[in-house]
């Protein structure tokens, strides 16, 4: 646990003990109330409390938020959705998370994995039954106390989600536990968090997701379009995550049906990993969050070895001997054909292997364009529209920039009146051409599924 300068003394009536962290909505805090009670406050951060929407989404759901009920969750104590800054207060947990454990201990046994199943899934039943979706289960967000697991920061994805959609047109949620239909934008629902259930049990048993790990564009791309990667689990523990991780929210069970195929349990997830009790630090400096960026770079590997073949078998294929030419004239005019055509191939993929490296990214400040050693930023508001163009054979990111930032980018071809940022693996395999425009569409519907025109 931390402390910061600017940290708050006093919360409402709970007094600031240190800071546990920082998230997507603000910073949380250890505190403690008139009658000694811990509790977890957390403090939303300054643009979101400029933003009255924001503040009347936050307060619905904390009304919602209250009415959950259940063993494996952790309660609100206290709210004030209308504070210069609005705060929530929830039970303190005093446990690791399971990203913790894990990380600390390695996966667990299949006993415990079926342990926590059970009880994530009763704290989805019982998050569910007050009309909630917690639409961000993963493991940061499970605690694991002596009595079991316990689900944090329910009820308040949801305003969180909507105040950024409105604001950069992003989804609130981790990539590797995001239910496709999150991805696609086509509804979120109970059955979004089963499928993220389903992932957090896979990392659970096996200390990584059940898409791998890699940038957030190639997960968000084969939690589309690939099946998972289960580790070998005992049954009916396999069938569970089998029938959570289906692409169809309809194939999904439900929590109470996942209780129902587990049955009943009396093994807890491993508890010896709670930390001692908590010491308030002297203030250090804490790192502010990174953005995550997807990152996208031009390759001129394949290009250089192609070239190198057809200029090597253009020179092999040269009739040098005028002997041979006047006694084999059919096999000289061939050998010339032969020539001429390795001698364009030669052209064509030095053309490529000389082009200048393009390194293209995509965080929640906009996109960033690297060509010939410069560098320059487009945040979203100064981009109106962005798509994928041309054909599969040569395929482009195209993008439409407010006036102001038209002439900023490191970039010189036009397209219809947008800007061609970046060749999408020009000279790649066709292969590697599909899943680059994959991943780069799985990016685009990420970090701007507003601004994503999704015709190709």
């Amino acid at each position: 646990m931390t402390t910061h300068p600017q940290d708050p003394a006093v919360v409402g009536s709970f007094a600031i003990q240190g800071r546990l962290g920082r998230g997507a909505m603000g910073a949380v805090y250890l505190a403690r109330s008139p009658g000694g009670r811990l509790v977890a406050v957390k403090v939303v951060r300054d643009e979101l409390a400029g933003d009255s929407g924001f503040r009347a989404r936050f307060a619905r759901e904390i009304d919602a938020a209250r009415r959950v009920s259940g063993a494996f969750t952790a309660p609100v104590v206290d709210a004030d959705p209308s504070a210069d800054r609005p705060w929530l207060a929830t039970e303190y947990l005093p446990g690791p998370t399971l990203q913790k454990a894990i990380e600390t201990s390695g996966p667990l046994p299949p006993d415990a994995v079926r342990a926590l199943a059970s009880g994530l899934a009763e704290a989805l039943a019982a998050i569910h039954a007050s009309g909630l979706v917690h639409r961000d289960l993963k493991p940061s967000n499970i605690v694991l106390t002596g009595n079991g697991p316990r689900v944090i920061d329910f009820g308040i994805a949801r305003a969180l989600e909507e105040a950024s959609l409105t604001a950069t047109g992003m989804v609130i949620g981790t990539p590797g536990y995001l239910s496709p239909e999150q991805i696609t934008g086509t509804g979120v629902g109970p059955a979004s968090d089963v499928f993220a259930l389903g992932a957090v049990l896979v990392f659970a048993a096996s200390g990584r997701g059940p898409y791998a790990t890699g940038s957030p564009a190639s997960l968000l791309h084969r939690i589309v379009n690939e099946q998972p990667q289960l580790p070998p689990l005992p049954e009916p523990l396999a069938d569970v995550v089998r029938r959570c991780l289906a692409r169809d929210p309809a194939h999904r069970p439900t929590p109470a049906e996942v209780l129902r195929i587990l049955g009943p349990t009396t093994t807890n997830p491993p508890t010896t990993l709670l930390p001692p009790p908590t010491k308030v630090l002297p203030p250090t400096k804490v790192p502010q969050p990174q953005l995550v960026e997807a990152t996208f770079a031009t390759s001129r590997t394949r290009p250089t070895v192609f070239a190198a073949i057809s200029t090597f078998l253009w020179l092999a294929f040269i009739p040098a001997d005028p002997q041979v030419k006047a006694l084999h004239p059919v096999l000289s005019s061939l050998s010339a054909l032969i020539s001429l055509a390795f001698f364009c191939l030669a052209v064509r993929y030095w053309i490529l292997a000389l082009r200048p490296k393009v390194v293209f990214r995509l965080s929640s400040a906009g996109l960033t364009v690297n060509r010939r050693r410069r560098q320059a930023t487009v945040p979203w508001q100064g981009v109106t529209r962005l798509r994928v163009g041309g054909d599969m054979k040569r395929p482009w990111l195209v993008a439409w920039l407010e006036p102001p930032y038209q002439n900023q980018l490191p970039v010189s071809r036009h397209h219809h009146g947008g800007l061609r940022l970046y060749p999408i693996a020009h000279g790649g395999s066709p292969n590697n051409r599909r899943t680059q425009v994959n991943e780069l569409r799985a990016a685009l519907n990420w970090y701007a599924p507003n601004l994503h025109d999704k015709t190709f």
